[in-house]
């Protein structure tokens, strides 16, 4: 009987542990300053910054500061604070379904790595708050 108490006991703690281990914890706030902006920079500001950047030429969009990423193109917003989903932003640099090969952002360039889209979609859902 005691082995089975032991065997059982073992079972329990183990079931414990591994629940605690697979809850979904709480995404730490991404910061645009520290996360966001340095992607940015680094992938997109060579064509997006004004006033000579080609991209910028195009289509009005600035990168060089919150404001101007926020303020989007010629034609509006490229970020919907909350909705990645619906950020024009996101949708051109993960290269979705439906996006014109032509126009997928960085233009010409290797496709933006899982971990650095994952950290500008979780910005822009955390309110892509200017932090």
């Amino acid at each position: 009987m005691n082995a089975h108490k032991l065997l059982a006991s073992a079972l329990i703690l183990g079931s414990l542990a591994l629940a605690g281990c697979s809850a979904e914890k709480p995404d730490r706030p991404v910061s645009f300053q520290k996360d966001v902006y340095p992607i940015l920079k680094t992938s997109c500001a060579e064509c997006h910054t004004p006033p000579t950047g080609e991209g910028y030429q195009k289509s009005g969009l600035a990168i060089d500061t919150y404001e101007g990423l926020m303020k989007g193109t010629k034609i509006g917003p490229v970020i919907v604070a909350g909705q990645s989903l619906n950020s024009t932003l996101s949708r051109l640099i993960e290269g979705r379904p439906g996006v014109n090969p032509s126009i997928q952002m960085p233009h010409g360039k290797v496709k933006l790595p899982e971990e650095k889209l994952v950290l500008i979609r979780k910005w822009v859902d955390q309110g892509a708050k200017n932090n």
